[in-house]
């Protein structure tokens, strides 16, 4: 597959995709749990993105540098390059996949138990 005159493979596609959708589940998972009054974010490097209002900047250029070094690597000519971006980006993919889905099990607790509080109430 040719994107923006890089010649990318179905490895090299599936891993940025992988790497794209971790992120975006962990991003969108975690600004909505933190909007939910009794859940807290303990990650202080996204608490100080939050409060400066860097987030989803910071996000964004996350997604594009990942995705974009995955793009360049992919022209290598070296097996070896291309092997680590694609590990590279399926791990910390999968990392951020996996993020996302225990903030998917915090959020629905924590929703289950704020309603059964308040129908006991």
């Amino acid at each position: 597959m040719n994107i923006l005159g890089y010649q990318i493979g179905k490895a090299e596609l599936l891993s940025m995709t992988v790497f794209t959708v971790g992120c975006t589940v962990d991003h969108v998972t975690t600004y909505y749990g933190v909007s939910i009054p009794t859940v807290k974010e303990i990650n202080p490097v996204v608490l100080l993105l939050i409060g400066s209002g860097l987030w989803n900047l910071v996000e964004i250029i996350l997604i594009a540098a990942g995705n974009g070094s995955g793009l360049v690597i992919s022209g290598s000519k070296s097996k070896i390059m291309i092997t680590c971006s694609i590990t590279a980006l399926l791990t910390a993919g999968l990392i951020r996949l996996s993020a996302g889905f225990h903030n998917m099990m915090i959020i629905f607790n924590t929703l289950r138990m704020l309603e059964l509080s308040s129908s006991v109430i």
